[in-house]
Parts: structure tokens; C-alpha cells; sequence
């Protein structure tokens, strides 16, 4: 009896439809990894800035001096109040680079899909002008001023050589197509310290 030959061309159904899930099931994998991942890294960038705070306040009673930081929507650096200028100042650790904590206190740029935004903030005393908060620049700086003078550093947060902080509260945003995605709030006080709270994905 002659075998009838039993080659086929194409592919059926059921193999199609096998493809289509085990592609589908990959995409499903891979945007859950990457959705993980930003996670993560917003998650870290998150405690990176609280363990900051809870540094800079620790500094500022150790140093017996005024510490600050100043948030920008995607930035934020430590400043520190110089009583000879009477204004906040950045930390120049060029001439001790081995300093402990050094790369802590340098100013750090979060990722693109994050946002950061001051929610509440107590104003520096005498904030507009006076000894300690220094006078905020107008545009009739001299012209021998770099456009980096024309404002001066005030920074949102503050702790003072007494131990003392100036309450705030910072929201810190991660972003997806440019809405928020995930939220947490990071709040400061004397009373209570340093506070976090992770957010509800309910935005």
C-alpha cells in the first residue's frame, strides 16, 4: 500500500492562536517588568530624599548651623546659611571630597517620569528681608551679577542649629504619560520628625 504524504502548508488555528498568546503573555511580562522598575527606582528616589531631610536636620544641630534644602520640580540640593553674607549659600565640598556624606549633600536631579512639589512650607523668619532669611533679588540686580544671583537660594525646608525645623510637606510624584501615577508624601516637623506616607494609586 502506498503512504499517502501528509505535508501540510500554512499554519492552523489552534497554532495561530498558540503564537498570539505566548506573544501576548510576553508583552503582558515585559510591561509589568518595566512597570516594576520605575517603581523601584521612584520607590528609592523616595527614601533617598526622607534619609536626606532626617541628614540635613542631624547636620544642622552637630554643625551648630542652618541647613536647608531647595526643591525644584525635578531637582533639589542642601544649602547652608552664611552669617557673614547673611544668605543661603551652596555646600562647596571641592576642597574636602573625601568628606563623609559629601555626595549626599550635592544637588540631585530625580528622573524625567518624576516630579516633585512642595505641598506646605513654613516661610523663613523675616523671609523677604532681614538677618536671617537674607532679601529676595529683584531684576534690578547690577549687571555684573550672574543670571545665577539674580534669585537667591531660600530653601522650602530648614533646620536650624537649635535643632529646631521649619515644617514642610513634599509630594513626590511618579509620572506615567505625563499624569501621576503613584504618590508619597513626605512630611517634616520638630514634634514629629520625618514622615512618609505612600499614596493610594487613586489618582
Amino acid at each position: 500500500m502506498r503512504a499517502v504524504a501528509r505535508y501540510q502548508q500554512g499554519f492552523t488555528l489552534i497554532e495561530l492562536l498558540v503564537v498570539i498568546v505566548i506573544i501576548a503573555s510576553l508583552a503582558g511580562m515585559a510591561t509589568l517588568s518595566l512597570n516594576n522598575t520605575d517603581s523601584r527606582h521612584w520607590t528609592g528616589e523616595v527614601q533617598r530624599l526622607g534619609n536626606l531631610l532626617n541628614l540635613v536636620a542631624d547636620r544642622a544641630l552637630i554643625d551648630k548651623a542652618h541647613y536647608g534644602v531647595v526643591f525644584e520640580e525635578r531637582s533639589y540640593q542642601v544649602v547652608r546659611y552664611d552669617s557673614s553674607t547673611m544668605k543661603w549659600q551652596e555646600i562647596d565640598f571641592s576642597a574636602v571630597p573625601n568628606a563623609n556624606n559629601a555626595r549626599r549633600f550635592t544637588a540631585h536631579e530625580v528622573p524625567p517620569n518624576m516630579r516633585i512639589e512642595v505641598l506646605s512650607q513654613t516661610d523663613l523668619p523675616g523671609s523677604e528681608q532681614s538677618s536671617f532669611g537674607g532679601k529676595r533679588s529683584s531684576s534690578s540686580s547690577s549687571g555684573s551679577r550672574g543670571k545665577k544671583d539674580e534669585k537667591e537660594l531660600l530653601p522650602q525646608f530648614a533646620a536650624l542649629s537649635s535643632g529646631e525645623v521649619l515644617p514642610v510637606e513634599i509630594g513626590f510624584f511618579l509620572l506615567r504619560d505625563g499624569d501621576i501615577d503613584r504618590g508619597a508624601i513626605i512630611s517634616y516637623s520638630t514634634l514629629n520628625g520625618m514622615e512618609l506616607e505612600w499614596q493610594a494609586d487613586d489618582y
